[in-house]
């Protein structure tokens, strides 16, 4: 199978009505590549559990605002033994529980966060989240996921990193 006939689900998840939380639902909606089936999961991402693994997707990326402590903007790959230590989020469960139930399908699952700046209700994402997204877009549009830097904790980290 070529690579432009893979199935790839985007799962965007945030709530678009606290500002950088919303950056989840923003690559979302903006992806146009043909080989993506994009899913707007706000708040309750588990409610699309069933559908996406009924999709039979190869590739599952998960994108959400998450607090890493690296300056704004910033994109990383968050393997799944750090995911306790981002904290949960705006969403209901956590996102371990929601990696896991999605893993149980033949798909590889891959959360991407997204350093934000703004979490204040009625606010727009801050310019630094906006480029990062869209940047991201561009990124998985294009395929180039592997070239994505992985997270690191503070104390594993370089002072390049």
């Amino acid at each position: 199978m070529s690579d432009t006939t893979k199935k790839h689900i985007l799962l965007g998840i945030g709530n678009d009505l606290l500002g950088d939380d919303g950056v989840g639902p923003y690559v979302a909606r903006n992806i146009t590549g043909k080989r993506w089936r994009c899913i707007n999961g706000g708040i309750l991402p588990e409610n699309f559990i069933k559908p996406i693994l009924s999709s039979q997707a190869d590739l599952i990326i998960l994108v959400d605002a998450v607090e890493m402590d690296y300056p704004v903007g910033t994109i990383r790959i968050i393997p799944t033994e750090y995911i306790r230590d981002i904290g949960q989020g705006s969403h209901q469960i956590p996102l371990t529980y929601l990696i896991n139930r999605l893993s149980s399908g033949v798909a590889r699952v891959i959360l991407i966060g997204i350093q934000p700046q703004l979490l204040e209700p009625d606010t727009d994402l801050s310019p630094a989240v906006k480029k990062a997204a869209d940047l991201l877009i561009n990124i998985l549009e294009s395929g180039d996921i592997k070239n994505l830097t992985c997270y690191k904790p503070a104390t594993e980290r370089t002072p390049e990193e």
